[in-house]
């Protein structure tokens, strides 16, 4: 997802109920509880960070990247 359809996305939780409703619907189902606001004002490089340290290949190939522990 581009951060421009990552914006469209908060765009429509904010403007569309039932986007909404659906949306927190599947917070509350996995646990959590939390207002849109709190959603949104969440630290997003943390679930960025999460996405790369997912997503990155078995042997890096990254400046210095022996040198990391």
């Amino acid at each position: 997802m581009s951060e421009e359809q990552a914006r469209g996305f908060i765009e429509k939780l904010k403007s569309d109920a039932k986007v909404r409703g659906r949306f927190l619907a599947f917070i509350e189902s996995e646990g959590f509880s939390c207002t849109l606001e709190e959603f949104t004002n969440a630290k997003w490089e943390n679930l960025i960070a999460l996405h790369y340290s997912e997503n990155l290949p078995d042997t890096p190939n990254l400046p210095a990247s022996e040198h990391w522990v």
